[in-house]
């Protein structure tokens, strides 16, 4: 009985922290209950949406690698600059085709096009192939 105990120990231990990391807020003000906003609205409201450092969440696909960490995120309003730190790119591989769900931060400079700096992916549909 010790010892199938002590073999299952590390079973529990996984199990606690696999539910322990999916387990996220989903009331008011959660990033589960924000909007989707095209990329059209977030260009026309970047200026406010910066100022306030508000959430955005985009449904779409990223079109093309602009550099290290800059993609092309397109919806059928629009495109727009999306920056993506490699730590927070998802575990799954995507391309042109796969329809994603992003939740980000709005920088709008004057001078640069506007660009969501993207915190984190909700959903990734795999695209059909």
């Amino acid at each position: 009985m010790k010892r199938s105990m002590k073999s299952l120990s590390p079973f529990f231990v996984f199990v606690f922290i696999c539910s322990y990391a999916n387990g996220q807020y989903t009331g008011p003000g959660s990033v589960a209950n924000l909007e989707v906003m095209s990329v059209k609205q977030v260009k026309e409201q970047a200026a406010e949406l910066d100022k306030t450092d508000k959430l955005v969440k985009l449904q779409g696909y990223i079109t093309e690698q602009v550099n290290e960490d800059t993609y092309w995120f397109e919806d059928s309003s629009g495109r727009v600059w999306v920056e993506i730190d490699e730590d927070d790119l998802p575990d799954k591989p995507f391309d042109n085709k796969t329809r994603l769900t992003i939740i980000g931060e709005v920088d709008h400079d004057l001078l640069e096009e506007v660009e969501v700096e993207v915190e984190r992916f909700l959903a990734i549909e795999p695209s059909n192939q």
